[in-house]
C-alpha cells in the first residue's frame, strides 16, 4: 500500500485570509511563505498563492487566498471556496475586531464544518490596545476556533508556529471527514488550544511555486481553473512562455 506521506496529496488545502484593511492579513501571508516582512501592500485586489508545504510531516497541496480590503463579504464567493479561514483583525484597533466577531460567527452558523484561526495582529503595539486578549480568547472558544495574539512585525516564529499548527489540523480534519468521522464543532479549552497552537515546528516550507491576482470579477470565478499569468507584466498569457516573459 502506497504510503501517502510520501506524496503530495490531490486536492490542496484551501485557506482564505479574512479581515478589515489594514491589519495584516498580506503581511502575516507573505511573512509566512517566504519569511520576509513587507509593511506596505496593494489592497484592491484578491492574492491567490498555491505552493508544497511540509504539513505534519509529508508534503502538502496548499492554496492560499489572501483577500482584498474590498471583498467586504466574506461569504461571497470566499466561503464556499475555502475549507478553512484565518480571520485577522488589530489589536489596536477595535473596529477590526468588531468585523472579525461578525465574520467568526457568520463561518459558525454556516460554515459549522470549518477550521477557523481567528488572529489578533500587531501584539508588538500593546501601548495602543483597544482590544484586550481575553475578550477575542472567549470569542475563539465560543465559537470552536483556533485563537492566537501575535506580531507578524516582529516574530517570524511565532506565524510559522501558528500557521503550521493550524495546516496540520485542517489536515487532519480532513483525512477525518474521509474515514467517516465527524466535524469537529465542540468547544476547546484554553490550555488545549495553546498546546496545540504552540507546538512542535513543522519543516520549513518550499518557496512559493504560483501566485494569481484576481480582480473583483475574478472572485465569483474560483471554482473554475483560474488563467495563468505572465511575470512581470502580470496579464493572461496567449501562449506559453509569454515572449520576451516566463509565464508563472
Amino acid at each position: 500500500m502506497k504510503d501517502d506521506r510520501t506524496s503530495v496529496q490531490s486536492g490542496p488545502l484551501r485557506v482564505a485570509v479574512v479581515g478589515a484593511s489594514e491589519v495584516g492579513k498580506s503581511a502575516l501571508t507573505v511573512r509566512y511563505l517566504t519569511k520576509r516582512y513587507i509593511g506596505e501592500y496593494r489592497s484592491d485586489t484578491d492574492m491567490l498563492y498555491k505552493c508544497v508545504l511540509q504539513v505534519d510531516g509529508a508534503p502538502q497541496s496548499v492554496e492560499i487566498m489572501d483577500t482584498s480590503a474590498s471583498s467586504d463579504k466574506t461569504s461571497d464567493p470566499n466561503l464556499p471556496w475555502a475549507e478553512a479561514f484565518v480571520v485577522v483583525y488589530s489589536i489596536t484597533d477595535k473596529e477590526s475586531y468588531q468585523r472579525a466577531a461578525t465574520t467568526v460567527q457568520e463561518l459558525s452558523e454556516r460554515r459549522a464544518s470549518a477550521s477557523v484561526l481567528l488572529v489578533g495582529n500587531k501584539s508588538d503595539l500593546g501601548h495602543l490596545r483597544e482590544v484586550e486578549e481575553v475578550e477575542a480568547r472567549t470569542l475563539a472558544l465560543t465559537h470552536a476556533a483556533r485563537f492566537a495574539e501575535l506580531s507578524t512585525a516582529e516574530s517570524c516564529t511565532s506565524v510559522s508556529e501558528v500557521v503550521d499548527n493550524f495546516l496540520k489540523e485542517v489536515k487532519a480534519q480532513r483525512n477525518g471527514n474521509q474515514n467517516g468521522g465527524s466535524p469537529k464543532l465542540r468547544k476547546i479549552s484554553v490550555t488545549r488550544m495553546l498546546g496545540s497552537l504552540i507546538g512542535r515546528n513543522s519543516p520549513p516550507p518550499t518557496p512559493v511555486t504560483h501566485l494569481i491576482i484576481l480582480d473583483k470579477a475574478e472572485r465569483n470565478k474560483l471554482q473554475t481553473p483560474l488563467t495563468r499569468l505572465c511575470r512581470p507584466c502580470l496579464r493572461p498569457a496567449q501562449s506559453l512562455p509569454c515572449s520576451p516573459h516566463t509565464a508563472v
